[in-house]
């Protein structure tokens, strides 16, 4: 899916702007503080019905507002558009539309127009906290196997119910739970684990765009020892888990890493050379999601001047260049579009929170 039109009220500093943007690249130009960023997480909301930059709506609602509103259609290459809206008020309260439909949940949302960030905070997927990592298996997980979403539920249902009775010390009540979170979480596991196997031959060429000569090797864990049943491990930890209170075993402790040479990233690289990486990494997600037929998503790039010298923006637009994926790229500078014309591009003038009809570049 691509977006068609974007249409943003009341995101942070735009009182109302509107993108008609370019199927696969387009560049927001302008200062700081002129709305780039509050642009791409127009995008981002109507993807995602969350932001990429807090988790608290009154900051993304502009001063004095009660509610943000952003529209838009969205298509695949033989698909009729759709028309998506999301609305979110200062209480967190969300309406969700696709299709002229009201949606209680963004899962469907998600699958319709998927939507992957990659900004200065990125760096996190490697230096952050699992939850973060888990984050990233699990969107690439949910794009990949349709029954996923089904099986993640389940788990933390039963997690949750097993969970409550640890707490609760009423340890004789505990198997049937025990055993719904060893048959979901093995499951949610596995599924992770497939998912980074599939990912890890696109994460190898996407890398080799950076870091010529080196490979990376790509290591999931699942959160227990899975050298043994998950439900025989539960069992066995039922005392241990009785005296914290919650469970220690299962795909909610997953996690994945990289390594270089058999040894943790952080060991060779610097931060600089770590945030590339992260670029590789959801570069990679994104096209392992173009090969998917009909899938293709669209890419938000926040500030590419911060995070590259010019040699990496120049390898970065080559491999942008390829491929049906959409992307949204912010810079303070036009300059850096230069290598970015080989195919069709559309350049956006943003300033306080206003978005310039498009200077369209054609395909030579």
């Amino acid at each position: 899916m691509s977006l068609l039109k974007l249409e943003a009220q009341d995101v942070r500093n735009i009182a109302a702007a509107t993108l008609l943007p370019s199927p696969r690249l387009n560049f927001l130009v302008g200062p700081n503080a002129s709305g780039k960023t509050s642009l791409l997480e127009a995008i981002y909301l109507l993807g995602r019905a969350r932001s990429f930059r807090t988790s608290q709506p009154h900051q993304i609602i502009r001063f004095d507002q009660p509610a943000l509103t952003v529209v838009g259609r969205v298509a695949a290459d033989s698909s009729p558009p759709l028309p998506v809206g999301l609305r979110i008020a200062r209480n967190g309260r969300r309406e969700i539309h696709l299709d002229g439909r009201g949606l209680h949940s963004s899962a469907e949302l998600l699958r319709a127009f998927p939507v992957l960030a990659i900004q200065p905070g990125s760096v996190a997927l490697l230096e952050g906290p699992p939850k973060t990592r888990r984050q990233f298996l699990d969107f690439g997980a949910f794009h990949e196997n349709p029954a996923y979403l089904d099986h993640w539920r389940r788990y933390t249902q039963a997690l949750g119910q097993r969970n409550a009775l640890l707490r609760e010390k009423r340890p004789r009540e505990l198997a049937p739970w025990t055993h719904e979170a060893a048959r979901y979480g093995t499951i949610v596991g596995e599924t992770r684990r497939l998912y980074a196997e599939r990912l890890e031959p696109f994460f190898q060429d996407t890398a080799q765009r950076f870091f010529k000569g080196l490979v990376f090797q790509l290591h999931t864990q699942a959160g227990w020892d899975t050298a043994n049943p998950l439900e025989k491990l539960l069992e066995q930890d039922i005392p241990h888990d009785l005296r914290h209170g919650h469970t220690q075993s299962g795909p909610h402790k997953g996690d994945f890493s990289i390594a270089l040479q058999g040894r943790p990233v952080k060991a060779y690289l610097s931060r600089g050379q770590m945030k590339l990486l992260v670029y590789a990494l959801l570069l990679a997600q994104a096209r392992l999601l173009e090969a998917r037929a009909g899938a293709a998503g669209c890419v938000l790039i926040d500030d590419v001047a911060s995070e590259l010298d010019e040699d990496n923006k120049k390898n970065l637009l080559g491999f942008l260049r390829e491929g049906r994926t959409q992307y949204f790229i912010s810079a303070t500078d036009s300059k850096m579009i230069q290598n970015g014309l080989g195919e069709e591009a559309a350049l956006f003038e943003i300033a306080h929170g206003q978005a310039s009809p498009p200077t369209h570049f054609p395909v030579p």
